[in-house]
């Protein structure tokens, strides 16, 4: 029999891919783990008749899953809204504290698919008063009319230890930063993509106004203009050696040459683990790719850190184009960079890119190993 230790690690590989975790449970000494993994998340549908019939299903004696819990996942509010009404939704919410009293160890709160301006501030007012004392909070794919209105939300949550944003949108900035709450000091931020530059600065702009320098574990880069360069190389510079993963979106278009020659500055970030390059255009002849392609291998060698463990690449190739737009990249350089001794626990070179009608895959990751002979170990190219 293999440790227990080893089992762990399987289910904790598989964790995302639940019909890999159901499969796995059938076995015994795999049980465990996949249990885990597979009730960690609790997706609660408000509407009160809903929400009555799960609290009846965690006070049965014949429920196991209560242990396992770990997050609650609140998707598509407004649709809740709409089909049940305002009071039958604030019914529903005021009935949560009884199910959370059955669930221990939940700890974390996920609001998903959200356009917030179709959700009354009652309703969410209402949300986040018997939330309040989750440590975890995840956002993902949210819309606010205001970026006032998503500061307020996460300052309601006054025991914050990690916060996790992905894929976040507003109209319009709303109350000056001077005039927003701060978070506490000691909460960890994952900010895993934002889809517009211009928000993303906002949000660098708020955070780099709090006294006390924020600690970012993860960042996502994504600038276009020299205002949005200024906001989050300074927000870089701060936060640099909390920075543990770093993902860089190139901009498909640029103001000026200029505003690519101060694009990052990696020089103090001394513990970074893994680096996403997204968005390299390789399209022949262009002036965004000519521009781009020696920024790659300049930016990866200002980190300083000896703990990157992780590089990836997503390429960008025109509809028509084929194999032969892989030489607009400075593979070279790359190749000299990721030499050096700093990068001597790399693991992992990730290049992902999607296949046009002539595109031959095979020949592609040729193409790649042949220009990277030293780090076959290491190289995985994917097609999306």
């Amino acid at each position: 029999m293999l440790p227990a230790e080893i089992f762990d690690t399987i289910g904790d590989f598989l964790y995302n891919d639940p019909q890999a975790l159901l499969a796995c449970s059938l076995c015994r000494p795999l049980l465990p783990s996949a249990r885990y993994h597979l009730f960690s998340d609790l997706s609660i549908q408000l509407r009160s008749k809903h929400v009555i019939a799960l609290t009846n299903i965690l006070r049965s004696t014949l429920n196991t899953i209560s242990p396992y819990v770990r997050r609650l996942v609140f998707n598509n509010l407004a649709n809740w809204v709409l089909i049940a009404g305002v009071l039958d939704t604030e019914n529903a919410i005021r009935k949560i504290p009884r199910m959370l009293s059955m669930l221990p160890l939940a700890s974390c709160v996920r609001i998903s698919h959200t356009n917030f301006e179709h959700v009354p501030q009652e309703v969410v007012r209402c949300l986040v008063s018997y939330l309040r004392s989750f440590v975890n909070l995840e956002l993902h794919s949210l819309h606010f009319y205001r970026f006032s209105e998503f500061a307020d939300l996460v300052c309601s949550f006054p025991g914050l230890e990690r916060i996790e944003l992905k894929r976040l949108t507003w109209t319009h900035c709303g109350r000056g930063v001077s005039n927003l709450g701060r978070v506490s000091s000691r909460v960890e931020w994952h900010i895993l993509e934002l889809k517009h530059g211009e928000n993303l600065r906002e949000l660098a702009e708020w955070l780099g106004a709090h006294n006390l320098t924020p600690i970012i574990r993860s960042f996502y880069y994504d600038a276009a203009s020299q205002s949005e360069v200024y906001q989050l190389r300074n927000l870089l510079r701060r936060i640099a050696p909390s920075l543990r993963y770093l993902q860089i979106s190139f901009p498909v278009s640029v103001d000026s040459e200029y505003t690519l020659h101060d694009f990052i500055d990696l020089q103090e970030c001394t513990e970074l683990r893994s680096l996403r390059y997204k968005h390299i255009l390789l399209v022949p002849d262009d002036a965004v790719t000519t521009m781009i392609s020696p920024w790659v291998s300049q930016i990866l060698s200002q980190i300083p850190s000896d703990s990157l463990e992780d590089v990836g690449f997503e390429l960008m190739l025109p509809n028509s184009g084929d194999e032969t737009c892989l030489k607009e990249l400075d593979w070279s350089g790359i190749s000299s960079v990721l030499s050096r001794k700093e990068f001597r626990y790399l693991r992992s070179i990730q290049f992902s890119m999607a296949a046009g009608k002539a595109f031959n895959c095979a020949h592609a990751a040729n193409y790649i190993l042949d220009r990277m002979p030293s780090f076959k170990h290491a190289l995985r190219v994917q097609m999306v």
